[in-house]
């Protein structure tokens, strides 16, 4: 599955999602990176970078696909709650950047 922007065609992400509880506690623990143009997909408004080892960009989608912050967040971190979020797209940090993810955008999943 991807994360597209369809205005701006650069921007297109391979995504995974956890499954079950299990999945969602464990998210990125234990990984050493996702790598180029792929991303973590996360139904939440917080996460945290706790017991991780490399930054992650972590971009808050609210329900309508609508990016509305994207920060970079180093290991050890607890991140902000953002009331409007929907759901969290984790990337390797600095990836968000490449794409050009930014505020305002949009991202919507295609199969």
């Amino acid at each position: 599955m991807f994360l597209l922007d369809p205005e701006n065609p650069r921007i297109c992400v391979e995504i995974r999602q956890p499954f079950g509880l299990f999945g969602r506690a464990r998210g990125l623990l234990g990984s050493t990176g996702l790598g180029s143009g792929r991303g973590f997909l996360l139904r939440a408004k917080q996460v945290h970078t706790v017991g991780m080892i490399f930054p992650i960009d972590v971009v808050h989608i609210n329900r309508k696909g609508e990016v509305i912050r994207v920060r970079t967040m180093q290991p050890g971190r607890i991140g902000a709650f953002i009331l409007g979020a929907r759901w969290v797209l984790e990337l390797d940090g600095g990836e968000a950047r490449r794409l050009g993810i930014r505020v305002g955008g949009k991202l919507v999943k295609q199969p």
